[in-house]
């Protein structure tokens, strides 16, 4: 689904809310994402505030089962539209306003990139089924254990004298 920046323009006090449910290919092809995204124009910058909830498959890093994981993002993204540092040359110290993505001569935005972004920028490194997972069987083999040294077994069995 796209968003065409006319419409952005054309609304009123060039406010547009956008009410999006379906589902995301590259996120899950079974669960549908909800999103309530208002874009705003103020000037040459479009704001895309709002919220996605929706249910995703994920794979836990700890056991390799596949889960069905909630997610709840705020968004806060924005476009400008041209760019940003046409004609400037050589290296550019970015700010904190720089962070933004420049449209070009793009007539419309992607809404479901922009869904699709989020969710994957929101997500942790580390993904798992649950809290106290401890993996597979199978990934035991890999899991590195606690080798002692042969040699130096003759301390464990060393006993020493309090003072008396």
């Amino acid at each position: 689904m796209y968003i065409q920046i006319d419409e952005i323009r054309n609304a009123p006090a060039q406010k547009l809310r956008i009410n999006f449910e379906d589902t995301i290919k590259e996120l899950d092809e079974n669960n549908p994402i909800k999103a309530d995204i208002t874009f705003t124009l103020l000037g040459n910058i479009i704001t895309a505030t709002g919220r996605i909830q929706g249910k995703i498959k994920s794979t836990c890093v700890r056991c390799l089962k596949e889960f069905n994981r909630n997610i709840d993002i705020n968004l806060n993204e924005k476009y400008m539209l041209g760019n940003l540092f046409n004609g400037m040359d050589g290296e550019i110290e970015l700010k904190e306003n720089n962070f933004l993505e420049e449209l070009g001569d793009k007539k419309e935005i992607d809404l479901e990139d922009l869904i699709y972004q989020s969710v994957i920028l929101n997500s942790p490194n580390q993904i798992v089924c649950d809290i106290n997972c401890v993996g597979d069987e199978m990934l035991e083999k890999y899991v590195k254990k606690e080798i002692s040294d042969p040699r130096l077994d003759i301390f464990k069995n060393i006993k020493l004298e309090k003072d008396k």
